[in-house]
């Protein structure tokens, strides 16, 4: 008796599904405009303020499992802001960045999708999304490159609809089996 009020206690509301879905619906489409290689359109899923991190992960004792990335304040295989994921996406659209001349195929899986919590800030209401990334990259005649990870995305409510506000993704790999990071994860 008592597990069933338990379940009834934390059963998902309509407002809360809808929100899961709305979010899902979001990431889904952000991975689409990037795989289809609308790079000046995968921007406009981004706030002016976006930090875009992807911290190196460390083979650590047990007694340090959480601690198994790099913090804010160390080396990391990406800490973007708004300017220079603009420039990375120009750098590619010059035709000449020799790491991306042929593109690289990609394709993002994003998985695991559920709304961690709601925060009010002092820019708006701002969703604490996690999810798992899979992605896959082929270039020239290779026959691929896969990264797995997990994010934790926060998704902030604007007047022009939902923006990822900050993202962290963290590769499951602590050496990297990818040639280079000049894709878009």
């Amino acid at each position: 008796m008592e597990i069933v009020k338990e379940r009834a206690r934390t059963a998902p509301t309509l407002e809360n599904l809808l929100l899961a879905r709305e979010v899902e619906e979001f990431l889904y489409r952000e991975a689409d405009t990037i795989d289809t290689r609308h790079f000046e359109e995968w921007l406009d899923f981004f706030t002016d303020d976006i930090r875009y991190w992807v911290p190196i992960r460390r083979n650590l004792p047990f007694n340090q499992r959480f601690e198994d990335a790099t913090d804010e304040h160390q080396a990391a295989w990406i800490d973007d802001n708004r300017m220079t994921l603009v420039a990375r996406v120009y750098q590619v659209l010059t035709k000449i960045h020799w790491a991306e001349e042929p593109l690289s195929r990609v394709s993002h899986l994003v998985s695991n999708v559920f709304v961690d919590r709601v925060e009010q800030t002092e820019r708006g209401e701002e969703i604490v999304v996690r999810s798992k990334l899979l992605v896959h990259r082929s270039r020239m005649e290779e026959a691929g490159e896969m990264l797995v990870g997990k994010r934790e995305d926060r998704i902030r409510r604007t007047d022009e609809g939902l923006k990822i506000c900050w993202r962290k993704i963290l590769i499951d790999q602590a050496t990297l089996s990818t040639k280079n990071l000049s894709f878009f994860l």
